[in-house]
């Protein structure tokens, strides 16, 4: 009998670790575009889905002047809200290593309307940082980056899709149900 009840202990604690398991998303992909000139755009041709994560790297070295870059992508029905950070180096405004200056990173829907905007978080180490978080739904997106290279330009933005709360519920309750029948186990 007492093997029984460790069976039923074990099989429990396996239900709860798969639940877990299939709560972190196994198939998260890292979606990234390299640009080298200031202006540019891309369209990305499949869409994210929850843990997917955007990366707009940008190096340019031989171009000053205004900075447009844009990037169209879609978002899937289990998306929903974004979060995302930005970097770009502002090295001295006199003397070299890349500047840029100015930088704004906007997200807005199909029908042009603004969606998300960053909020500046500082400077740390030369580099200006700034953050993107807020609510968002399935549907096709574009990611508008603008500011002024100044010199050279070093530019790096982030943007990954967080599911849907219930998907957090669920890892919780399978780590949470894991903890109970340890600690259950160590009564014993």
């Amino acid at each position: 009998m007492a093997w029984m009840a460790g069976f039923k202990t074990t099989a429990l604690a396996v239900a709860a670790a798969s639940a877990a398991v299939m709560a972190v998303p196994a198939h998260a992909v890292t979606k990234v575009v390299e640009f080298n000139v200031l202006n540019a755009t891309a369209t990305l041709p499949t869409a994210f889905v929850s843990g997917d994560t955007l990366i707009l790297d940008t190096t340019v070295t031989q171009e000053t002047g205004a900075l447009s870059q844009s990037i169209t992508f879609t978002l899937g029905a289990d998306v929903t809200s974004l979060t995302g950070l930005a970097s770009w180096q502002i090295s001295t405004a006199v003397g070299p290593g890349p500047r840029l200056v100015g930088v704004n990173i906007d997200i807005f829907d199909a029908g042009n309307n603004l969606v998300l905007s960053d909020a500046f978080a500082g400077v740390l180490g030369g580099f200006a940082m700034s953050s993107l978080n807020g609510p968002i739904g399935a549907g096709t997106y574009r990611l508008v980056a603008t500011g002024t290279a100044v010199r050279d330009t070093v530019f790096n933005v982030s943007v990954s899709a967080v599911p849907e709360p219930e998907t957090y519920a669920l890892f919780l309750a399978g780590l949470g149900a894991m903890g109970w029948l340890a600690r259950r186990r160590r009564v014993r």
